[in-house]
């Protein structure tokens, strides 16, 4: 059995990254305490990491032999095979936009869960008889929070992105 301490030390790193930027990013963002952004950031993450991992464990023994190779040697070693770049640009396109809709969904699951006001404000101070007004207005939170965090989903994997070119610098010097 082969542990990848390696791996799993620079997924830490990149969780900390995402967490500390996506955290900031809801601070700014959705109005809420710091401690409060840094617990749904952190939720997030892990929720996504943790669905990204099992989904490449369960997809990894359907994929072609070479191309099986391929993405492990990446993944795991961090060298990249004949047309490897081509290949991880594609499927970090397609992790880009799946990772973003799990957090969307995860942070709306734990809205339900763990507190049903949240990112929505009393609005007390709203007259009943202005109904598309009403409605506009109780959305626009809603709306806030998936900019934030595709904002700050967006600007994490940014620097992860910068971590990983500066890594493959590193890696052919």
């Amino acid at each position: 059995m082969v542990f990848p301490l390696p791996t799993i030390l620079l997924q830490t790193f990149f969780l900390i990254i995402s967490v500390a930027i996506e955290s900031s990013v809801f601070y700014a963002r959705c109005q809420v305490s710091r401690k409060t952004s840094v617990e749904y950031a952190l939720a997030i993450n892990l929720i996504s990491a943790c669905v990204g991992w099992m989904f490449f464990f369960y997809v990894e023994p359907f994929l072609s032999p070479s191309l099986r190779i391929q993405l492990v040697t990446y993944i795991f070693v961090n060298q990249l095979g004949e047309g490897g770049l081509a290949l991880i640009s594609i499927i970090g396109f397609f992790v880009f936009w799946a990772n973003f809709a799990i957090k969307l969904i995860s942070l709306n699951i734990l809205n339900k869960i763990v507190d049903s006001d949240y990112p929505l404000q009393k609005d007390s101070e709203l007259e009943e008889d202005t109904r598309y007004f009403t409605r506009k207005l109780k959305r626009a939170p809603e709306r806030r929070q998936a900019m934030a965090v595709l904002w700050g989903h967006s600007y994490s994997h940014s620097m992860i992105l910068l971590v990983l070119w500066l890594k493959s610098i590193q890696n052919t010097i």
